[in-house]
């Protein structure tokens, strides 16, 4: 689940809620950031981002969960992606409109693998200004490509498996030994103090950007604490905090020491 902080109010803002939440609390127009990423989305931008990395996946290493458990779903995504990059590059006689969706098409990293959800997707990517014309040829080559990417096993394919599987145990194996010495070690999170924080940062900045200030509290918490806590959590905390210290202003997408 993608979730939102709201750019005007700082109220945390789950993707199915984001209609709602303009239309009858915030009424202004659409300005989000992932929790996650902390990329900026205006009006409609929102629509295309339906998955981003938790912290956990950002740092683990590349196609494992936390626990060592490898990601199929996202190795398939992968080939995917690399399969419809290489298009461009395999397909010489391509119309310059179809070659440029094609390029477009490859930049994006949640391209649906069925036919119905990528034609909606390429639609609503593009605001509704894409060719239909030339989006049906696309998904006709890509399909063409993966008839003949993904219907034959090679030996490569085989030993990649086997080495996934090794792997899948020793970090298994590992992380089980790893978790087992955290509770011997019983060791005590100390509390991360809100306040004491956002009024340490905004005393050297005065003033400082909601989304700016999101990261440092996040990074600041994630340095105390040794708990693992959902970034949205975080800065929903943060946000409450926010409206109770009565010497700090919010105002647009600024956060104010009032001095």
């Amino acid at each position: 689940m993608v979730v939102f902080t709201c750019n005007h109010c700082g109220e945390t803002v789950h993707k199915p809620k984001v209609e709602k939440h303009y239309q009858f609390q915030c009424r202004n127009y659409k300005y989000l950031t992932c929790v996650d990423c902390f990329k900026d989305f205006r009006n409609d931008e929102y629509n295309v981002h339906t998955k981003c990395i938790t912290e956990d996946e950002r740092y683990a290493a590349k196609g494992t969960y936390k626990n060592g458990i490898f990601k199929k779903g996202d190795a398939k995504q992968e080939s995917w992606l690399e399969m419809i990059k290489s298009i461009c590059e395999a397909e010489k006689n391509l119309k310059p409109s179809l070659r440029q969706l094609l390029q477009t098409i490859s930049e994006y990293e949640n391209v649906p693998r069925k036919k119905v959800k990528f034609i909606n997707f390429i639609k609503s990517s593009s605001g509704g200004r894409a060719n239909m014309r030339d989006v049906e040829e696309a998904w006709d080559i890509i399909e063409k490509h993966k008839v003949a990417n993904f219907n034959k096993p090679t030996e490569t394919n085989n030993k990649r498996k086997a080495d996934e599987e090794t792997n899948d145990t020793e970090t298994v194996t590992k992380k089980k030994k790893e978790s087992a010495a955290e509770i011997e070690e019983n060791v005590t999170t100390e509390k991360f103090d809100y306040k004491a924080k956002i009024l340490e940062i905004l005393a050297e900045k005065q003033t400082i950007s909601q989304k700016k200030l999101q990261k440092k509290i996040v990074r600041a918490y994630m340095n105390v604490s040794r708990e693992t806590e959902d970034k949205a959590k975080i800065i929903k905390k943060l946000n409450k905090k926010l409206k109770k210290i009565p010497n700090v202003l919010i105002e647009n997408d600024k956060v104010i020491l009032n001095t």
